[in-house]
């Protein structure tokens, strides 16, 4: 058992140090400067990048291609072009560091995650700002897609930094968000890209069709973080997850590997040996509090506070109590909770210590303490302490006594039982290469035709690009030809009056308007007055004999 805890916390703590598993907490104000490089021109879809741990940093530059996602960005922008759309890319810079588990930086994965959130949110919003009508798309990779998963899910229910419907697609790589057994569109029994609203989506169901089989396990971050669906992008935001990534498919029965990973998420080091141990303390201090008022509120029960009806009947079990607590953003127990917990332990302890006193302080217990009390303090305690031990079992009878044995024995069977994969040594196996599968999404075959992973994204945002400009083009024309088109409709005379060829006036009423016309005209022509309701057009030239 000794042997099999090691293994379970250096597999936790290899796990951390290749992707994480807690979500942010700590507000965190970074420098924005890097906001101002970022819209070059206002493309049809802009692609936010969000990078994986240790791949990203607070002045990584937003325009250079590295790191993992660089497998999706260049392949996108050369397959945008040769479909004729228009695609930008940029990389939101955040700490990407897990304490002191990665070089190059001391700040906890909890702020890291926080401050990756943060500025994804801050590159959205600016590119709005800037390009009212491009639609964005987000891509992550491990602790990248931590931050990507919390923010596709808050635009998905409503409550983002930015419109559901500014969203076109999102890809996560290795999510620690992954819900357990989740699809490769969670939400969805979907197993290809959902076109993009507004645009037919020849071009996204013209891709090659997607062959990956997700796992049964899921990601290893904080529960509250697991993402069973993201709202109404649903269909449109893809988690991809390789069997034996523990970031995305830990065990889904091992809950203490979790709490261990959530509380090194924590940890702030920095080369500091004194930071680490106090950070560790107060983790596991939060912890173990938190989980203390739950189990005496919730999983111990003493009627009438009486020591001898204590009983354990827990509705969760410790390591899973441990696993929630131990998430930085889990709810701290309120005054009245805390309260609570304290006063049913007090009255516990109040009531075997009225106990004990009405079995010890007897009249003869008394006697026999004063015979002796003043020639013999010590021995006057001998007598009281004897008396006390002796009532002690009828504090606890044996009755209770079996009760709490097998009650306990059961709580530690219950914690085997939901840690079972956990000692299940073929569930250990699958987690031994968990580097290798977590960093295998550019080279695992994913489709029909053998795109990896990261391949097929990039064809997909290069498709949805593509569909994006066919509905602007589309739009576009039929704007001009409406404007172009004019109908006109002009009524036709019908009412003819002669003049004399002599000088007269004559006046013409109709119901619109009476018009009076004096005319001198030369003796050999007339003119005639056509009339039109409110206009009079005149033609010259009609010889007089003609006439008569």
């Amino acid at each position: 058992m000794k042997d099999w805890g090691t293994r379970t916390v250096a597999t936790a703590v290899t796990t951390a140090a290749v992707m994480a598993g807690v979500g942010g907490l700590v507000p965190v104000h970074a420098q924005t400067h890097w906001l101002d490089g970022l819209v070059d021109g206002c493309p049809d879809l802009y692609v936010l990048g969000m990078q994986g741990t240790t791949e990203s940093s607070p002045g990584a530059p937003v325009k250079v291609d590295t790191g993992m996602l660089s497998n999706i960005m260049g392949p996108m922008l050369d397959q945008a072009r040769e479909l004729g759309a228009s695609v930008d890319r940029a990389y939101v810079p955040y700490p990407g560091s897990f304490g002191g588990l990665t070089p190059g930086g001391s700040r906890s994965y909890v702020e890291s995650v926080t401050e990756g959130e943060e500025n994804l949110s801050l590159a959205a919003k600016k590119v709005l700002e800037q390009c009212p009508s491009a639609k964005l798309a987000v891509v992550g990779f491990s602790q990248g897609a931590h931050a990507a998963s919390n923010f596709l899910r808050s635009v998905g229910k409503g409550t983002g930094a930015v419109p559901a419907g500014s969203v076109a697609a999102g890809a996560l790589f290795g999510a620690p968000t992954r819900s357990p057994g989740s699809g490769l569109f969670p939400g969805t029994s979907q197993s290809d890209p959902s076109p993009v609203p507004g645009t037919t989506g020849e071009t996204v169901k013209a891709l090659s069709s997607v062959a990956f089989t997700a796992p049964e396990g899921g990601g290893i971050g904080p529960v509250a973080d697991l993402t069973t669906d993201y709202g109404t992008l649903s269909g449109r935001v893809s988690s991809w997850c390789q069997t034996g990534d523990l970031a995305c498919d830990a065990p889904a029965n091992a809950p203490i590997v979790r709490a261990v990973v959530n509380v090194a998420g924590q940890v702030e080091v920095g080369g500091d040996p004194f930071v680490a141990v106090a950070t560790v303390g107060r983790a596991l201090a939060s912890t173990a509090f938190t989980t203390a008022v739950e189990v005496v509120n919730e999983d111990i029960a003493a009627p009438r506070n009486a020591l001898e009806a204590v009983s354990i009947q827990p509705k969760k079990t410790i390591s899973q109590r441990l696993a929630e607590a131990s998430d930085p953003r889990a709810t701290p127990p309120t005054g009245q909770e805390v309260t609570a917990a304290l006063m049913k332990v007090g009255l516990i302890g109040l009531n075997a210590a009225v106990t004990v006193a009405k079995k010890v302080l007897t009249p003869e217990t008394i006697a026999a303490v004063a015979a002796v009390g003043l020639a013999n303090p010590a021995a006057a305690f001998g007598v009281l302490a004897a008396r006390t031990v002796g009532v002690l079992p009828e504090l606890v009878p044996p009755a209770t006594s079996q009760r709490l044995v097998r009650q306990a024995f059961q709580v530690v069977q219950n914690e085997v039982k939901a840690n079972r994969d956990a000692f299940d040594l073929v569930a250990m196996t699958t987690v031994r290469n968990v580097a290798a599968e977590h960093g295998s999404y550019g080279s695992v075959p994913a489709t029909a035709s053998g795109q990896a992973p990261t391949r097929f994204v990039a064809s997909w945002l290069a498709a949805a690009a593509a569909d994006l400009d066919a509905a602007a083009s589309s739009a576009s024309s039929t704007s001009t030809t409406t404007s172009k088109t004019v109908t006109s409709t002009t009524p036709v005379p019908t009412t003819t009056a002669i003049r004399p060829t002599s000088t007269t006036e004559t006046t013409s009423s109709t119901p619109s308007q009476t018009v009076t016309s004096t005319t001198a005209a030369p003796a050999t022509t007339t003119t005639r007055v056509v009339e039109t309701g409110p206009t009079v057009l005149e033609q010259g030239g009609v010889s007089a004999a003609a006439l008569n």
